[in-house]
């Protein structure tokens, strides 16, 4: 910054933004509370199993958002976190990580994945262990892996889907300002909405929105 150099950060965060003009991130605490609300609205009870990555922040914010309105719901006792696994979010992590827990015999009825990688691996992993049994899964993304499987695979529910194209677009848009010494905010938030097995003939299954 000292040497007139701008910097802007899109979909990702650092813990200081002191050498940050700009980040530009969607919001991916309201990517929780979307699926946590799907979910209060689908089921009365339910068992869920978390897969996270501990270490990103954009994927707590995603958990949270989801287990902050699970446990503010007026029936939050009907639904229980049964168990978390730390997927790194890729789907050849998560597969056999859920396969594994699979053979515990803990029983769960509900995955909520920090992405859609980690909730394709779940998907993988429950189709290779021929669990009969329902099971609905949530990503976040809206990538085109998790869309097709969308209406394809039964217990693939919803992904909260981002759009990359508009944080591409945003992040021009402010590049452009900050380099003719317009002043911007030190944080855009870009909204993100559900794609579910409901609604998947709306949007487009190839690539991103």
């Amino acid at each position: 910054m000292q040497n007139g150099i701008k910097v802007v950060v899109v979909d990702s965060q650092t813990k200081s933004d002191r050498y940050i003009d700009c980040t530009i991130l969607s919001n991916n605490y309201r990517a929780g509370q979307l699926c946590a609300k799907n979910l209060l609205k689908r089921k009365k009870h339910a068992n869920i199993l978390l897969l996270e990555h501990y270490s990103a922040l954009s994927a707590n914010n995603r958990i949270q958002g989801f287990t902050d309105t699970i446990k503010q719901a007026k029936n939050a006792h009907n639904y229980h976190i049964v168990g978390k696994i730390n997927t790194y979010g890729q789907s050849e992590i998560t597969l056999p990580l859920v396969e594994k827990y699979l053979k515990t015999g803990q029983k769960f009825d509900t995955v909520m994945a920090l992405n859609d990688q980690a909730a394709v691996g779940a998907l993988a992993a429950i189709n290779e262990a021929k669990i009969k049994r329902h099971i609905s899964v949530y990503g976040v993304d809206g990538s085109e892996n998790m869309k097709k499987l969308l209406g394809v695979n039964p217990n693939a529910t919803a992904t909260a889907a981002q759009s990359p194209i508009n944080l591409g677009k945003t992040a021009v848009k402010t590049a452009y300002k900050l380099i003719d010494g317009k002043k911007v905010s030190k944080k855009i938030t870009l909204p993100v909405f559900l794609i579910t097995n409901k609604n998947i003939n709306k949007y487009n299954a190839v690539g991103w929105q």
